[in-house]
């Protein structure tokens, strides 16, 4: 069956339960790529269940934003690259003035067509480096941190953790997708752990769960690293921890950049021997606990009410709350984008501008009741992503709890990679598309 837009149950529901809402066309269109199957599901469900959960309440609670419901598509890809291309063009043809790709291989392959369509895509947490300068991709954003500055964060972390914060002779192991999102930070990983003073491998997890092949995890677990990034921001197939496990290689050993979706392993009794992640270690801008108003509001209006494909026991962690924190950061461009235009119903363009004023500060995420959930974040025409600074942290066996202080990724030291891969992509979308549009910094400094 050829991929198609689908409407979430949840939203059907709520079709039917807000004033206003009846007709689809009077919403606003918004397109959200998903991977509620394919080898990824395991994470991608929890991300897409989260921000559906959060526009559903807003919707349920305020008749959408500023007075005019969304209109919410979900199109599953199923972490395929033709199915997210196909994806892509339904939304430009039902005028979405916004797109959520679902995954960082979906952003890099959607990045090209941006400009010709004036698409505003919007990918949190995952948002390839590239992303950040609105300054070139007009039409990109990637609040709060791109994929590598919470890669190049968390190895930060690692060489802070050494010996008398001395990483002389310390190893580490960059575990990725072997995909071209998944790939794309190796060379970058590699110069930043050089010039740490750490000895670097990286190991390229099957795109495709059973692949057949050597074992990536054994390989690495005959290394003996000292430290293992885990990178999951492309979403991982299978159960990587427990194939990590199973190799011998500790738990305490992993950090990971995004969530590889085995939430079990955060409850005891997960597996054989009782296997669970106490001593993991993640990176994380936001909290992934459920103790804000704003939760109550989804648990009240939303799961409780039957809106929701979540499971109560399940509305929060870390991919459930990266979702909540997606649907923020929607909602917020869409509001700053009609007070700017004066009117309810935008376009793409004004949907750009409005994600361009976001200024989430602490009186804001108190209106929205998620005081600590996140910090401060501000964007502006240059900066897509606000580059905010993470934090670690550790599950003790029965909840995450921060370890150390705030991390900053590193910019001096991305800034010249940031520049080439800004270069590779101005190349690549000249080849795929014909032609390539940028916006100068003369231009970002000139808008009111």
């Amino acid at each position: 069956m050829p991929p198609r837009p689908a409407v979430t149950g949840a939203l059907l529901a709520l079709l039917a339960l807000v004033p206003g809402a009846a007709a689809a066309a009077d919403g606003l269109p918004l397109t959200v790529l998903t991977e509620r199957s394919g080898p990824a599901a395991a994470a991608g469900t929890p991300l897409a269940n989260g921000l559906a959960d959060y526009l559903t309440m807003l919707g349920r609670r305020d008749g959408g934003v500023g007075g005019i419901a969304l209109d919410v598509e979900e199109c599953e890809t199923g972490g395929e690259r033709a199915r997210a291309l196909s994806c892509y063009e339904a939304a430009v043809a039902r005028g979405s003035i916004a797109l959520v790709p679902g995954s960082a291989d979906a952003a890099l392959a959607l990045l090209p067509r941006l400009p010709a369509d004036r698409m505003p895509l919007v990918a949190s947490g995952y948002g390839p480096a590239a992303m950040a300068r609105g300054d070139v991709l007009p039409w990109a954003f990637a609040p709060p941190a791109t994929v590598w500055d919470a890669l190049g964060a968390a190895l930060a972390y690692f060489a802070q953790d050494g010996s008398e914060g001395n990483p002389q002779g310390r190893s580490l192991a960059y575990m990725h997708r072997d995909s071209p999102a998944g790939r794309e930070p190796v060379p970058v990983l590699r110069a930043l752990a050089a010039e740490a003073g750490l000895a670097f491998r990286a190991y390229a997890l099957p795109d495709a769960e059973g692949a057949p092949g050597a074992d990536p995890w054994r390989a690495a677990r005959a290394a003996d690293p000292d430290a293992v990034i885990l990178d999951a921001t492309a979403g991982l197939p299978g159960t990587p921890l427990r194939d990590a496990a199973a190799a011998g290689l500790p738990l305490n050993r992993i950090v990971t950049v995004g969530w590889t979706g085995e939430d079990d392993l955060l409850r005891p009794g997960a597996g054989a021997r009782d296997l669970t992640a106490k001593g993991l270690r993640t990176v994380t801008w936001h909290a992934l606990t459920d103790s804000f108003p704003a939760f109550d509001q989804i648990d009240l209006l939303v799961v409780d009410a039957g809106l929701s494909r979540t499971p109560k026991e399940e509305s929060a962690g870390p991919l459930y709350n990266r979702g909540v924190y997606a649907g923020v950061i929607l909602a917020e461009g869409i509001r700053n984008a009609q007070g700017l235009a004066g009117r309810a119903r935008i376009d793409g363009a004004q949907m750009r501008r409005g994600l361009e004023a976001i200024n989430l500060d602490p009186v804001r995420w108190k209106e929205l009741g998620l005081v600590g959930f996140a910090r401060r974040l501000r964007l502006t025409c240059a900066d897509h992503s606000g580059r905010r600074p993470v934090t670690v942290q550790e599950w003790t066996g029965a909840r995450w709890v921060q370890v150390g202080d705030e991390i900053s990724a590193p910019r001096e030291r991305l800034s010249p990679h940031l520049d080439a891969a800004i270069a590779t992509h101005a190349e690549r979308a000249a080849t795929e598309t014909g032609s390539a549009e940028s916006r100068s910094r003369e231009a970002c400094a000139a808008r009111p």
